[in-house]
C-alpha cells in the first residue's frame, strides 16, 4: 500500500517557532536604553573611583583625645606645668576671653565659637595665650617665695598634698567639732587662689624687710602725686600708710613683670594645642 504525502504536516523550522515581529501591527524597533543606561553606570564608576580619595581626605579628622592631667603642657624656669595646673588659669580666662571677642568682633557663643578664626586667632588659641602668661606669672612668683624662704616646694605636687592634707584637717575639724574658718571643704582652684593671695601679701612683705623693695618718702610723695585721685579728700600725711601699701603694691607688681618677662618658658605644642578649653 502506498503512503501519500501530499497532506502531511511539513515539518516546522526554528525560525517558525520564534513569534512574528509584525503580528498585530508595526514590528517594535529594538529598546535602544540599555546602551545609554550601560554608559552611565560605567561612568559612574570611573566617577566613584576617582572622586573616593577625595572625599575620604576630606572627612572631619578624628577628634584628639584630651591630654593626661600629669601631661605636661610646659617648663617655667625648669618648672613643670601639668595639665592639671594649666586648666585652673583656663578656667580662670575663659570669660575675660569671651568678652574680648565678643566685643571686638560681635562674636556670639555657640558650637563654633572657639575655633572660628577673627583676625587670624581663635578664642580657644587666645585663651591659651593668656593661660600660659598667666601661669609663667605665678611660677616665678612661687619661685621667689621659694627662694625667699617661705615655700619649701613651689611645685604643683606639693600644692596638691597641702590641699589634700588641709581638706582631712577640715573634715577631721567638723567631726570633733571644733570651729573652723572659711569652707568646710576648700576646692582645688579655691584652695590656689588661697594659698596665692596669703603668699603674695606675706612674700611683698618679706621684700620691704629685705630692702628689696624700698620705701623712701620721696618715692612715696611722688607717687601720691601721680595718683592723686585714688586718694581723695586726704593730705599725704593722713594717707601716707595706704600710699606706702599702694607703691609697694606697684613695685611688687612691677618686679614680678619683670621675672615673667625674662623667664625661660618652653611650650610642649602637642600638649599645649590639645588642653580643651571648653
Amino acid at each position: 500500500m502506498s503512503t501519500s504525502t501530499r497532506n502531511r504536516p511539513r515539518p516546522r523550522t526554528p525560525a517558525q517557532d520564534r513569534p512574528h515581529g509584525n503580528r498585530g501591527g508595526r514590528r517594535r524597533s529594538v529598546p535602544v536604553w540599555p546602551i545609554p543606561v550601560t554608559a552611565l553606570v560605567a561612568a559612574a564608576a570611573i566617577t566613584v573611583a576617582v572622586l573616593l580619595p577625595g572625599l575620604r581626605n576630606s572627612r572631619p579628622p578624628a577628634a584628639v583625645p584630651p591630654p593626661a592631667v600629669t601631661a605636661l603642657v610646659a617648663t617655667v624656669d625648669g618648672q613643670d606645668i601639668p595639665v592639671r595646673e594649666f586648666a585652673l588659669y583656663l578656667a580662670q580666662e575663659r570669660a575675660a576671653t569671651f568678652t574680648h571677642f565678643r566685643q571686638k568682633f560681635g562674636a556670639d557663643d555657640g558650637p563654633g565659637f572657639w575655633t572660628t578664626e577673627h583676625d587670624g586667632q581663635t578664642p580657644a588659641a587666645y585663651l591659651r595665650e593668656r593661660a600660659l602668661a598667666d601661669v609663667t606669672r605665678v611660677t616665678v612668683e612661687l619661685d621667689l617665695a621659694h627662694r625667699q624662704g617661705l615655700l619649701a616646694d613651689s611645685g604643683y605636687d606639693a600644692f596638691l598634698r597641702n590641699w589634700r592634707t588641709e581638706n582631712a584637717r577640715r573634715r577631721q575639724a567638723v567631726a570633733t567639732h571644733q570651729v573652723i574658718y572659711g569652707p568646710v571643704q576648700y576646692t582645688e582652684s579655691n584652695y590656689f587662689t588661697y594659698v596665692l593671695s596669703n603668699l603674695a601679701a606675706t612674700l611683698r612683705d618679706r621684700l620691704t624687710d629685705t630692702r628689696a623693695i624700698t620705701t623712701p618718702d620721696s618715692a612715696l610723695r611722688s607717687y601720691f602725686t601721680a595718683h592723686r585721685g585714688d586718694f581723695p579728700h586726704q593730705s599725704f600725711a593722713t594717707a601716707h600708710e595706704e600710699v606706702r601699701q599702694a607703691y609697694v603694691l606697684d613695685r611688687y607688681r612691677a618686679l614680678i613683670a619683670r621675672l615673667a618677662g625674662s623667664a625661660q618658658v618652653r611650650v610642649r605644642h602637642q600638649v599645649f594645642d590639645a588642653v580643651p578649653v571648653a
